[in-house]
């Protein structure tokens, strides 16, 4: 693209937003079919798109193909990998240790593999759908959209003000 601008033009630059925020991904990784399963249609029923997994492993393969997610809610106690495993997979992997991680368990809070955690929240089962939309909202509020693309374009250059002497 060739912007060109007279000596009466200044580039100034302008932010387009053509197109539309896309809805946060929030990945469930939950071991429990029917729990994950009402966990996925809070969060779609409320705008949110939703990955599902039924445990760490499945998880971790999710993340290396897809998309990746802006939050992450995750139980402790699962089949295959669990959540404790998963999270050490996640602190390792650079692309993953960013991604804030709600942990939703019936694991006691001052158990002390929980003070090792790099979650951002812990909930204890059993919650209620409020606390975890509480929680799920406030993380992703912070989360900073990207700012859209500058593009350059000619604008008029204001006149130049005359300077005048004034004499004292």
């Amino acid at each position: 693209m060739h912007v060109s601008a007279s000596s009466n033009s200044r580039l100034t630059p302008t932010r387009e937003t053509a197109t539309p925020p896309r809805k946060p991904l929030i990945l469930v990784v939950e071991d429990h079919d029917s729990a994950r399963t009402a966990l996925t249609k809070l969060l779609s029923s409320t705008g949110y798109d939703v990955a599902e997994a039924p445990n760490g492993s499945d998880a971790l393969a999710q993340l290396a193909k897809g998309p990746r997610p802006d939050l992450i809610v995750l139980d402790l106690m699962m089949p295959v990998m669990d959540g404790w495993e998963f999270m050490k997979h996640q602190r390792r992997d650079w692309h993953l240790c960013t991604i804030p991680t709600i942990v939703v368990s019936g694991v006691p809070s001052h158990d002390p593999r929980c003070l090792e955690m790099p979650v951002v929240r812990l909930l204890s089962k059993p919650y209620t759908s409020d606390q975890l939309m509480a929680a799920i909202d406030a993380e992703i509020s912070t989360r900073q959209a990207p700012d859209p693309p500058i593009t350059l374009r000619a604008t008029p250059r204001p006149a130049p003000v005359p300077l005048r002497r004034i004499r004292i």
